[in-house]
């Protein structure tokens, strides 16, 4: 079975960096929150720049898909909770 590492945290009007790795095969980003999430590879995501992640959903690249760059996930509300898994 695959191990991931996770990240977890909360979003209050910003962005989270996800720092670029060459060796990522999968991401995982969890919106736990109750608000619509933006994720942006290779970029900065703001509320209409980006991979809209709903709430309560996830965004999931597997198998490969994953993108090595950097990127950030971003929220606009306060304390929103998410978490991000990657291999």
């Amino acid at each position: 079975m695959a191990t991931y590492t996770e990240t977890t945290g909360t979003l209050t009007n910003t962005t989270v960096a996800i720092a670029a790795s060459a060796n990522r095969t999968a991401l995982i980003i969890s919106n736990n929150s109750d608000t619509v999430m933006t994720y942006r590879p290779s970029g900065t995501a703001t509320a209409a720049i980006g991979i809209v992640v709903p709430a309560g959903s996830a965004l999931k690249f597997l198998d490969g898909e994953a993108p090595g760059t950097a990127g950030t996930l971003f929220c606009a509300g306060t304390s929103k909770a998410y978490s991000i898994y990657e291999r």
